[in-house]
């Protein structure tokens, strides 16, 4: 799994969770492109958007995540990068 599809699961994840920040085309493009990355806390997301980014992990990638374990990680970007360390991408 490359580092572009895991940032898609990411987005998709957060967009699940209606996240605003993640479904604003400007930002998708650019973070799914690794241009961007964003503070986990700037895109405000409340406990269920937390389970359904937990949720498109584990389905996309097979890495199991809680949604407390989120707060351990910065930003999309760290969480992307330890997702690729746990799949050997």
């Amino acid at each position: 799994m490359d580092e572009r599809a895991i940032r898609t699961i990411l987005i998709e994840g957060l967009e699940a969770g209606a996240v605003t920040k993640a479904s604003r085309g400007d930002f998708r493009g650019a973070f799914i492109a690794g241009t961007v990355d964003s503070a986990l806390a700037a895109l405000e997301m409340d406990s269920l958007a937390k389970m359904e980014l937990c949720i498109a992990i584990e389905v996309g990638s097979g890495v199991s995540l809680a949604p407390e374990e989120l707060e351990r990680f910065g930003s999309l970007g760290d969480l992307a990068a330890e997702i690729a360390r746990r799949t050997g991408a």
